[in-house]
């Protein structure tokens, strides 16, 4: 009869937990798609209400293999934003609404111009089966489509009164009638809601005393909406086969994101040179802390970043003394079984290194090859140009799956 310690028996029990969850992942990721394509798409509001959405391919799966979509098969624009093609915008895996390719323009780097329709959940009734034709909703693989893009038209509110006009496209050419091209129906258009009509007072009828007057079927005027301006960014995926989406999300229990948000700054703060050991965790500005289930393992995986105004002073010359710099910072982490983050993976850099060491902007969760298990999207920012970076997060190790090619900044000579 063998006697085991505590700190053996809890030590077998997490590795009988850790070997249980793995398998469960296992069993449930799915094999990788042949053809798919991963975007940013960012929607920008004005102060009047109009709505640019425009779409900045990223990389594309095609036949196991990821390419950089911004330059993948330009013939003479990236097979990636074919006018057309639907991507399907995502916040941690959830839809949130589809963009449309419209155009596209080369102005140091492809960007499109799309159509933005907001997703609306709605409960369609049971119907009885029926044998697949071509109309379904399902994405296809089409070759040689030839159908003309939609007016290329920004998106706009009703209460709008301009448009911005869309870019024209640049290098025209003779397209390639034989190459795969990504495409989607367009998704189905979300009825309005219904709002209630007050019936008119007929002919000959006193209206009651004390009645308004929208009460005798004057409607009332309504409000001038006002919209708040600013940029939306979504990570987006266009694919060939239907997916099951989920969300990304780790859901945490009471009072637990606090608490590790309290560990994460400490964490993000040891990966800091010594000079900065007077910093604080309230020293940590512009801080954001998301956490994932990536792997359905349902551990933690914690992205943090944070900016630290004016704390480093970097190193200067004759002539010309050092200066006092901000520094951003970004920790991907794992919750280990005791609750604690182990980092995987740090970046740390100010702005007179971005040459060097680029700054990390988080996107979001992504699943990039439709293996039904999520990557980390992020956008780097140099001195004057900016790329993208995808990182696949296993128990303990971090990799990077694809890094595009750099692109000028807008503004940027």
């Amino acid at each position: 009869m063998n006697l085991y310690s505590r700190r053996k028996l809890l030590t077998s029990v997490a590795a009988i937990l850790v070997c249980a969850l793995g398998f469960t992942s296992f069993a449930q990721r799915r094999k990788a798609h042949k053809l798919r394509a991963t975007a940013v798409v960012e929607m920008t509001t004005d102060s009047a209400g109009i709505v640019v959405t425009r779409v900045f391919p990223v990389t594309i799966l095609d036949e196991g293999h990821f390419h950089d979509a911004s330059i993948y098969k330009a013939a003479p624009r990236p097979m990636a934003i074919e006018p057309g093609i639907v991507y399907e915008g995502q916040t941690s895996g959830e839809i949130a609404g589809y963009a449309t390719i419209l155009s596209s323009t080369n102005n140091k780097g492809w960007t499109a111009l799309a159509k933005w329709q907001p997703f609306v959940a709605t409960k369609k009734p049971e119907a009885a089966p029926t044998v697949n034709s071509g109309d379904d909703q399902r994405p296809i693989l089409r070759r040689g489509d030839s159908t003309p893009a939609p007016s290329s038209t920004p998106d706009k509110q009703p209460a709008s009164p301009t448009s911005t006009p869309a870019p024209v496209e640049n290098n025209p050419g003779t397209e390639d009638a034989d190459r795969p091209v990504l495409r989607r129906r367009t998704p189905e258009k979300a009825e309005p809601t219904p709002t209630p009509a007050t019936a008119a007072t007929p002919a000959g009828v006193a209206t009651p005393a004390g009645t308004t007057p929208s009460s005798a079927g004057v409607v009332p005027p309504t409000k001038i909406p006002i919209f708040t301006a600013g940029t939306r960014t979504l990570a987006a995926i266009s694919d060939t086969e239907p997916t099951d989406s989920r969300s990304f999300n780790f859901q945490w229990k009471p009072g637990e994101e606090h608490e590790m948000e309290g560990k994460i700054r400490k964490l993000a703060l040891a990966q800091l040179p010594h000079e900065n050991a007077q910093l604080t965790p309230n020293s940590l500005k512009n801080i954001s802390m998301r956490a994932f289930d990536l792997d359905l393992s349902n551990d933690a995986t914690i992205v943090f970043s944070a900016e630290i105004p004016g704390s480093y002073l970097a190193p200067g010359s004759k002539g010309a003394p050092g200066k006092f710099v901000s520094r951003w910072i970004t920790v991907i982490a794992r919750v280990d079984i005791d609750g604690a983050p182990q980092k995987l993976a740090a970046s740390v850099t100010d702005s007179t290194r971005l040459d060097v060491a680029p700054r990390l902007e988080f996107i979001d969760a992504v699943d990039v090859d439709g293996d039904g298990l999520a990557e980390l999207l992020f956008r780097e920012y140099s001195f004057d140009e900016t790329s993208y970076i995808i990182y696949g997060v296993g128990r303990s190790t971090v990799t990077k799956v694809f890094e595009g090619a750099s692109t000028r900044l807008p503004g940027k000579n």
